[in-house]
């Protein structure tokens, strides 16, 4: 089955070298474009469709992660990272954006011609410490949720403006308070027996002090 290349780099010399590696690295290997920056690697993978993108992380002083989503859009294609950056943040960020493959630029040309064929095949073709790093992120506990967020974020907004109320009111009846928002006393009771049982406080109070300390005033 032959493996129809598109090559991504703005160094001629790296370009004119990939080209030449993927023309003598077997016969099933078909190099169908070549670009040198971001513009005219995606005009020429959506008009050649390769299977394979060996693509250079840095494009003239640009991340290339920027067009990894519309190299992907052509089902079928998958791509491989060429890096000289082994910085495991960014790598990891590529991979994590759909990239099959990373190769430095340093490697042997077998592991270079390796990658093709694996990524193809379906595989993933990552050092070590770039496959440690992935699934460190993927096993990462999740942050615990704030339960004082989750109680404030259930807060309606006209329960919001009843607690500024409360917390301006300097001890203000209900009554009164009713009135400046222009709802009777009963359904100011009911306001305050929900908020009471969405942010655990037992009176007014209580209530006050939690605003406060919250900013919900």
């Amino acid at each position: 089955m032959t493996i129809r290349i598109m090559l991504v780099d703005d160094h001629k010399t790296m370009l004119w070298g990939l080209e030449r590696l993927i023309q003598t690295g077997g016969p099933g290997l078909d190099l169908v474009a070549c670009a040198s920056d971001a513009a005219e690697a995606t005009a020429l993978c959506a008009q050649h469709r390769p299977d394979i993108v060996l693509l250079d992380l840095d494009l003239k002083g640009s991340s290339s992660l920027d067009i990894l989503p519309a190299l992907l859009a052509n089902e079928g294609t998958r791509v491989v990272i060429l890096s000289a950056n082994r910085d495991q943040a960014t790598l990891t960020a590529a991979v994590r954006l759909g990239a099959r493959g990373v190769v430095s630029k340093e490697a042997h040309t077998d592991d270079v011609l390796a990658a093709v064929h694996k990524v193809h095949g379906g595989d993933l073709w990552l050092d070590q410490p770039l496959m440690q790093a992935l699934l460190g992120q993927l096993v990462a506990p999740a942050p615990r949720a704030d339960p004082e967020a989750q109680r404030i974020a259930s807060l309606t907004a006209r329960e919001r403006e009843v607690i500024g109320m409360i917390v301006q009111g300097n001890g203000a009846l209900n009554k009164d308070l009713a009135e400046r928002a222009f709802i009777s006393e009963r359904t100011l009771r009911n306001h305050l027996t929900a908020i009471y049982q969405k942010l655990d406080v037992a009176n007014r109070l209580e209530l006050y002090v939690y605003a406060t300390k919250h900013g919900l005033s």
